[in-house]
């Protein structure tokens, strides 16, 4: 879609392998921009008021204002139709037409002009036995509140809103936490704890505002303190998963491995992380976070304190992997460890930013070093190689890898988690057979879909592991 100052229209997009591409005649329709193919050179010119961009086939550069600019993918000429990548739009719009051009991806939304976003800012509070949530926005909008198990969703049917607002979880269990997700409906999900009895809205004007108040169920006699009895099982705090952080791997500058027909690593492991994220949020009802959710290039050390500012019980890093040899095949799930399962391991973690040493306060590869390192991931190192495990299971239904298994190595990506995490490298893009699958929107929910699984397997024997560990804990009568 394109939004203007008082007007708007849709974009009909075409993918060609991992692209996005939008007709040129589309993308400028009613902007008063002139399109000039010059079939000598193979390039378009677009004018408007003196000023020109010039677009070349098969390249992915533009000439703006007789300065060079990359763009995310090549421009194509198809059967006398010029193709550009819609998320470079802006890039050639805006100086062209000397206008605010910007391209909101999750809501697949381009922006021409000064176009009136609303703005919505999101408090909580905690007082007694009641939470209140209010959302406040710059102007009127149609809040839309449903009531549903577990959860409260709070639409707001418009193009497009910009929120203020970090994730955030609540303690009490009356509220566990308010996440915005967006959507189509630009959606906020308030997750409901076991302690919520009744729901109260309304709204108020000065500023237009929805306030959401929570009521709690009385606490028990355990939960009151009137009891020196530990409290029931069902009550037990820390022993499920909330939280999952799903990390596509590489972004920006940092592409990644690059597969023989050109796919690039960082663009598969977006795609595919979103479709976990979706999975995991709708199938199993829980709360998932991107470390990047567009093209953009993110630290390796950032990555894992994402996962710990959301104080994440879960944390998946997501790859391709590549390899010198073209017949390599399927997936591997990986976690941590300083001692690499083999040399083709080892040379892994080294490929994707960098293997990690020991703890410097000891010259590396002492005896000292290795202790220090095996005491820092011990606690998380048993459930790491459970998660793994299971969605490797899961993977090797779909890549037909059932012999790869495994494997431990010093990836730079993983250190730091305070939490079970694996990096999986979802199959070769070195391989021109495995590439051509990556870049496939079947095979990318496939693959998804299969560490969704393996998640699902890994939470419920976790469950079972943490109950009965709690109930051949409690005092013998």
């Amino acid at each position: 879609m394109v939004l203007f100052e008082r007007d708007r229209r849709e974009l009909a997009t075409v993918t060609r392998g991992a692209a996005e591409l939008v007709p040129l005649s589309q993308l400028v329709m009613g902007m008063g921009i002139t399109v000039s193919p010059d079939p000598r050179t193979g390039s378009v010119t677009l004018g408007y008021q003196g000023r020109s961009v010039i677009l070349y086939d098969k390249k992915s550069l533009a000439q703006v204002g007789g300065e060079l600019r990359l763009l995310s993918s090549n421009v194509l000429q198809e059967e006398g139709r010029w193709l550009v990548p819609v998320d470079s739009a802006p890039r050639l719009l805006g100086p062209l037409l000397r206008k605010r051009a910007d391209w909101r991806a999750a809501r697949r939304v381009l922006i021409v002009g000064e176009v009136a976003v609303p703005q919505i800012a999101v408090t909580t509070s905690v007082a007694g036995d009641a939470v209140r949530v209010t959302l406040s926005a710059s102007e009127k909008l149609p809040f839309r509140v449903q009531q549903e198990q577990g959860r409260v969703t709070v639409a707001v049917p418009r193009d497009l809103v910009d929120v203020a607002h970090q994730p955030e979880r609540l303690t009490g269990g009356i509220v566990d936490h308010v996440q915005f997700v967006g959507g189509k409906d630009n959606a906020f999900s308030i997750g409901l704890g076991r302690r919520f009895k009744t729901l109260q809205t309304f709204e108020l004007e000065g500023p237009p505002r929805l306030v959401l108040e929570f009521q709690a169920a009385p606490l028990d006699t355990a939960e009151a303190g009137a009891s020196p009895s530990p409290p029931p099982v069902a009550h037990a705090e820390g022993t499920g998963i909330r939280t999952v952080v799903i990390d596509p791997g590489h972004g920006g500058a940092e592409v990644g491995a690059l597969g023989p027909s050109g796919t690039l690593e960082k663009d598969v492991t977006l795609a595919i992380a979103r479709k976990v994220r979706q999975n995991v949020v709708n199938s199993l009802g829980l709360q998932a976070f991107l470390t990047r959710d567009r093209d953009l290039e993110v630290a390796l050390e950032d990555r894992p304190a994402v996962a710990n500012n959301y104080k994440a019980d879960l944390f998946v890093s997501i790859h391709a992997n590549a390899f010198r040899s073209e017949g390599a095949r399927g997936s591997e799930v990986y976690f941590l460890s300083y001692q690499a399962t083999d040399d083709e391991s080892r040379r892994l973690a080294a490929m994707e930013g960098g293997e990690i040493a020991p703890a410097a306060v000891a010259p590396a590869g002492s005896e000292l070093a290795l202790i220090l390192w095996d005491m820092a991931q011990a606690e998380h190192l048993e459930e790491s190689s459970a998660l793994a495990s299971r969605i490797q299971e899961e993977l090797a239904e779909v890549t037909g890898s059932q012999g790869r298994g495994v494997k431990q190595a010093p990836f730079r990506v993983l250190v730091g988690a305070a939490m079970p995490a694996v990096l999986v490298e979802v199959a070769f893009i070195s391989n021109a057979a495995e590439e051509k699958l990556l870049v496939s929107d079947d095979y990318q929910s496939k693959v998804a879909a299969a560490i969704t699984r393996g998640i699902a397997r890994y939470q419920g024997e976790r469950e079972q592991r943490t109950g009965a560990a709690r109930v051949d804990s409690r005092p013998k009568s």
